[in-house]
């Protein structure tokens, strides 16, 4: 369990990036943090139990291109949070992100739980039990996203949203990295 645990919190750190990034420069109700908290949660959990159900027979295909996918997701995401870093802040405005860009998000902060799902495919554990602690996981610690990205100042939010975006990108290419040479 404790091992489950730990898979959880690693994974979940994206979903907390983004969703305190997101917190920051913009005025959401407690309804849409919790939408995107739930979103975040599920594409964690699916993944995760994709992952196990491709497990060992498609490993070496997947090895090849899951690396690719995660940089290119999470550095366009990254590049787009350095890009509208650069913006006029505006600390009261709403930005309603459609649900097309909320599944986006969900893909791009959950990629790397595809390639635990194949590693716990070799792990005799309950996949049930698993996915849903990482997907409640998840739920929470986007939530505290949004609830720290609220504490912070939105003057602050240029720093930190390209801080964010940077974090992003290097994780993408510490993805790549780990894959290519370790």
């Amino acid at each position: 369990m404790i091992t489950i645990f730990l898979i959880a919190i690693s994974l979940s750190f994206d979903s907390l990036a983004t969703s305190m990034s997101l917190a920051i420069k913009n005025k959401y109700t407690l309804r849409f943090a919790v939408i995107i908290s739930i979103v975040f949660g599920l594409f964690q959990g699916f993944m995760s139990l994709l992952g196990y159900v491709i497990g060992s027979g498609l490993e070496l295909v997947i090895s090849r291109i899951d690396h690719w996918v995660a940089f290119i997701l999470l550095s366009g995401v990254g590049v787009k949070f350095i890009f509208e870093s650069f913006e006029k802040q505006d600390c009261k405005k709403t930005r309603y992100l459609d649900w097309k860009t909320i599944c986006f998000l969900g893909i791009a902060t959950s990629i790397d739980a595809l390639i635990v799902g194949i590693s716990l495919a070799f792990m005799q554990m309950n996949i049930l039990t698993t996915i849903i602690i990482i997907g409640t996981i998840t739920f929470f610690m986007a939530m505290l996203g949004f609830i720290l990205g609220k504490k912070l100042s939105c003057h602050n939010s240029t720093k930190i949203e390209m801080a964010s975006g940077v974090i992003l990108i290097l994780i993408g290419l510490k993805i790549i990295i780990s894959h290519l040479y370790f």
